[in-house]
Order: structure tokens, then C-alpha cells, then sequence
């Protein structure tokens, strides 16, 4: 970088840091409800984006590839890629082990946090951390933020214990960062979104299957939906009273129209299908009459 370039991004980030201090931050005006959903994995799976903006390096005067806040970090792209001061962007990353490091499959996605550009020229950005929900690293792309919208438990209609839909249940998939379990206030993927007309504030009744003759499934907590994807859901945790594991069932409510019809059933019946042994299935069941 020669010294004409060192004087205008220096400018810049003046100039940058100038507007950006004349506006409230993003994360000022959100909820405690809105920051931690905005911190989970959105509810897709992923392929590493070819063309993405991502972080380069910070201004720190050693190299490092690990970044907290507060910080200065450097972006590959500027203005040309349409990147312009105040613009505000999720930081994340594909979560990947040792094992899955340079595979091509789509994976869960990591949110790392959000930054604000505060400089930028046609071929680079700065950018500030607003917020940060774990580390920020050398090659994490950026996506546009967008405040997450959320239901809290004055905006839902009240429970009505016995509107359950077992036809349309959704399996959990996974807690945050692909743990096996999760507790009350927490975040789990589950199986299913739009492809069932889920929505935020869809809310689930969840139950286990103990694989034991003669005995019911057990209902063990409450959730409801806060984001969506196109065929997973991004559900907290209201209530439970034993650690919510994958594999576990979540029911929907009637009253909030999870409506469309699940797949042809496998040719194996499967754990909430299976009316043979109705014992084990609870009578709101209606695939076995209840």
C-alpha cells in the first residue's frame, strides 16, 4: 500500500467513523430475545460461497487471525462490490471439524457476529464489530444483517393444551453449534419450515419416545419458532424439565397452521405412526382414532 492509498483510507476512516458515531447501533435498538436469535445458525445448510466479501486481516500491528472487539478488520472487497460506510453485515463461517475441513456437502452455518463499515474504497473496507457472538476469523464471509423478528410470549395466542398435530411432527435436529442437547432458553434446529407452512411463533408441544412396550411417549418441554428457512426452523426452548435430545419430537399446534401433509410415510412405521400398540402413542393421535 503506497502513501497516496494510506492517506485516503485514513481519511476514510475518519470520515467513517465520523457518521458512524452520529447514529445508534443496530444492536442498541434490539431486544435481548433479538440478539440472541440474531447469534444462532440461520436455518439452512450450506455450501462455502465462492464470490463472498470476507475478512482479510485487521489493523493490528502484528498478524493475527483471531479478532474480538473492539477492532478494525479489513475486508477483501470495497464499493466496486457495492460494500459502503454504515453498511451493516453478519459476520459467519460453515462449521466444520478435522474430519469435514475440505468437503464439498452443505453444512450448518456459524454465526460469528455483525460489523459495521466504517471506510471503504473501491477495492477494500474497514469494518467495526457491533456485536460478536463468538470469534471472528481470517476468512469469514460477510451476509447483509437483518434484524431478526421475533414473538415474544404476550404476542402468542394462549395454549390450548389438547390442539396438537402428530401428523405434522418435525424431529430435532441439533442445539447450536450442532450440539446433542439443549435446555429452556435455548436454540435447536428442527426438521421442516416453510415445506410445513411454519412461521415465527409456531409453537411445539415436544416429546420422547422411550422405546419401551406398553409405555407412552413422554412430553417433555415446549418451543416455539423464531426463524425459518425454506425446510428447517430455528426453534427456543420455553420450557423443559429434562434436556431436550436429538432425535426428540416436536409437535405443532393445530391453532397456528402447520397444515401441509408430511410425505408418503416410510415403509418402516415410524415411532408416532405406528398405532399398533396405541399405548404408546397419546390419544390426540389422530392417525389412531384419538
Amino acid at each position: 500500500m503506497d502513501r497516496r492509498t494510506i492517506v485516503l483510507v485514513c481519511t476514510a476512516v475518519l470520515t467513517g467513523a465520523s457518521a458512524v458515531l452520529a447514529q445508534s447501533a443496530p444492536g442498541e435498538s434490539l431486544t435481548n430475545l433479538q440478539r440472541a436469535v440474531a447469534c444462532q445458525s440461520p436455518p439452512i445448510m450450506a455450501n462455502e460461497p465462492t464470490d463472498a466479501v470476507r475478512i482479510v486481516g485487521s489493523q493490528d500491528v502484528v498478524p493475527r487471525e483471531t479478532f474480538g472487539s473492539p477492532e478494525v478488520l479489513v475486508l477483501n472487497a470495497g464499493t466496486a462490490k457495492d460494500v459502503r460506510v454504515n453498511n451493516i453485515y453478519y459476520v459467519r463461517r460453515l462449521l466444520r471439524g478435522a474430519e469435514t475441513l475440505k468437503d464439498k456437502v452443505p453444512h450448518t452455518v456459524q454465526t460469528s457476529g455483525w460489523v459495521r463499515v466504517v471506510a471503504a474504497t473501491d477495492t477494500m473496507a474497514l469494518v467495526s464489530p457491533e456485536h460478536t457472538c463468538s470469534d471472528i476469523r481470517v476468512g469469514d464471509y460477510l451476509e447483509p444483517f437483518v434484524a431478526p423478528t421475533v414473538q415474544d410470549g404476550g404476542a402468542l395466542m394462549p395454549l390450548i393444551q389438547s390442539e396438537l398435530n402428530f401428523a405434522l411432527y418435525s424431529r430435532v435436529l441439533h442445539g447450536e453449534l450442532d450440539r446433542r442437547s439443549v435446555g429452556t432458553n435455548e436454540f435447536a434446529t428442527i426438521e421442516h419450515g416453510l415445506d410445513r407452512n411454519i412461521r415465527v411463533g409456531s409453537r411445539f408441544a415436544v416429546y420422547r419416545d422411550l422405546q419401551l412396550d406398553k409405555n407412552p411417549l413422554k412430553r417433555i418441554g415446549e418451543a416455539v419458532a423464531v426463524a425459518v428457512g425454506p425446510s428447517l426452523t430455528l426453534v427456543r426452548v420455553t420450557s423443559a424439565r429434562d434436556a431436550i435430545f436429538t432425535s426428540d419430537v416436536m409437535v405443532p399446534r393445530t391453532a397456528d397452521g402447520v397444515t401441509r401433509e408430511p410425505p408418503p410415510p416410510p415403509e418402516t412405521p415410524s415411532l408416532l405412526s405406528d398405532c399398533r400398540n396405541e399405548s404408546r402413542v397419546p390419544p390426540q393421535n389422530p392417525r389412531c382414532g384419538g
